[in-house]
């Protein structure tokens, strides 16, 4: 399912990422300072009402002397409210507007007999900072000492306006930022972007400018520009492929055309017609065995080569590869021997094994010198199995050595289209090997002549015997 948010460009994603971020931080800093604000403000309210109740003793009515009025020294009234309040819960001296009615509870007042308590009361639909403790020097008695908190809440109400404000602006000026320093970063993915929609398969040599900053983008650069190199590589191989199997099926189907073109015209004997048809059935075979091995070819190119691995004794299956060479062999006046150790048996797939060592075996006798011998040998290390095909020939040219696995790859010298050969077999030998977790390696021996290996690893089960090895040819 198509992600919904593929559309929003990555600058303005990471812009309202900042921009949230920067307002959850902003808010969060904000409670924090309001928290601290109101606690040093309700701080300096007790402080203040604290001094208060120590003066509330003078509003006790025995406290009034001759010629002096409470009142004249009380707070004017809308400032401090105190009340003194008798340990049977009655106001006994108040300022001027502070009223009849204490103004705690029963249960508050207990607390503040034995300790100053402060609590925040609704007085007449308004808010007030309520002090209370014991009276000194009247046990039992309680003062109470309260203040209006309508300068407090205006400081906090005007604190968090402001603060509303400066967080709007701080979150877009985080935002504004964030998105232009997103912008200045992705430019240079932006400018590889066009760079690499302007390339052309048709172009020449692919690539993308590195910038010299050596930072992220540039390692960037430079591996987009390896990618297109290998990409450029494939696409060249591919054409270079396409070309080739054209090249080589264009002749069979030339042939096949040619031969059934004169097997119609009238006044052929019956001799010729035989002919024809021979000629016209090689030409199919031939197809279908190029055929066959593009099919194979392209599955190990997209690693469906199917194997189906079986414990197999090497000894018979390496002589029946020899055994179906015979004709050939004695054609071209070789000999084909095997060399295996007895009852040595390895997991593999016969079938490939055998196609593979049936092409090298039908190389090596297009290849080897009249009289010389092809040798077959299957050896163990460890584990791990090598089968190896050897002639007396010339050997592979040294320029061809570091192509042999490529596809209509030949060596120019007698593995020619003359002879048969279209270039398929050993990179079919390669993918054999590959697909059973190995490889091919092709080289010369010392001595003269060409060596090829398949070294599969970890496929030999077990050896009956450490007799010598068997030896059985075929001619």
């Amino acid at each position: 399912m198509p992600d919904k948010g593929s559309n929003v460009p990555i600058r303005l994603r990471l812009a309202l990422a900042c921009a949230v971020a920067a307002a959850i931080a902003f808010a969060l800093g904000s409670w924090l300072f309001i928290s601290a604000l109101s606690t040093a403000q309700l701080g300096t309210i007790d402080s203040q009402l604290a001094v208060e109740l120590g003066q509330a003793g003078r509003y006790l009515p025995a406290a009034s002397a001759p010629g002096s009025s409470p009142a004249a020294a009380s707070p004017a009234p809308g400032e401090y409210v105190i009340q003194v309040v008798d340990p049977a819960g009655r106001v006994r001296g108040a300022s001027p507007d502070a009223g009849t009615v204490p103004l705690l509870s029963a249960g508050e007042l207990a607390q503040a007999r034995t300790g100053r308590i402060s609590v925040t009361r609704t007085i007449d639909e308004g808010n007030e900072r309520v002090t209370a403790g014991p009276l000194a020097g009247h046990p039992g008695w309680v003062a109470v000492a309260g203040l209006s908190l309508d300068g407090f809440e205006s400081t906090q109400s005007q604190v968090i306006r402001e603060l509303a404000i400066g967080g709007g602006v701080f979150v877009a000026v985080a935002a504004l930022g964030a998105y232009w320093l997103a912008r200045a970063a992705l430019w240079p993915v932006e400018r590889l972007r066009r760079q690499v929609a302007a390339l052309s398969d048709r172009g020449g040599e692919p690539g993308v400018e590195v910038p010299a900053t050596k930072d992220e983008i540039a390692a960037l650069a430079g591996t987009m520009n390896e990618m297109l190199s290998r990409l450029q590589r494939a696409l060249a191989r591919q054409r270079a492929f396409v070309a080739d199997a054209s090249h080589e099926l264009r002749t069979p189907f030339a042939v096949l055309s040619g031969e059934l073109e004169l097997a119609g015209r009238p006044g052929r004997t019956r001799e010729e017609l035989a002919g024809a048809v021979q000629i016209a059935a090689d030409e199919a075979a031939r197809l279908a065995r190029i055929t066959n091995d593009l099919l194979l070819l392209a599955r190990s190119d997209e690693d469906r080569l199917s194997l189906r691995p079986q414990e197999t004794d090497l000894g018979p299956l390496l002589m029946r590869s020899a055994d179906r060479a015979g004709p050939r062999l004695a054609e071209a006046a070789l000999q084909c021997r095997v060399d295996v150790w007895p009852g040595v048996r390895a997991t593999v797939d016969p079938d490939r094994i055998s196609q593979a060592v049936d092409n090298l075996i039908g190389n090596a006798l297009r290849f080897a010198p009249q009289g010389s011998v092809i040798v077959v040998t299957a050896r163990t290390a460890g584990s791990d199995l090598e089968i190896e095909v050897s002639d007396t020939g010339p050997g592979f040219p040294a320029e061809f050595l570091p192509h042999a696995f490529e596809r209509f790859r030949r060596p120019g010298s007698g593995r020619t289209r003359a002879d048969g050969g279209a270039g398929l077999g050993l990179a079919i030998v390669q993918a054999i090997a590959v697909a059973h977790g190995g490889a091919a390696v092709a080289g010369n021996r010392a001595g003269g002549g060409a060596v090829v290996v398949l070294r599969l690893p970890g496929v030999v089960e077990y050896a009956e015997d450490t007799s010598p090895p068997r030896q059985a040819s075929a001619t």
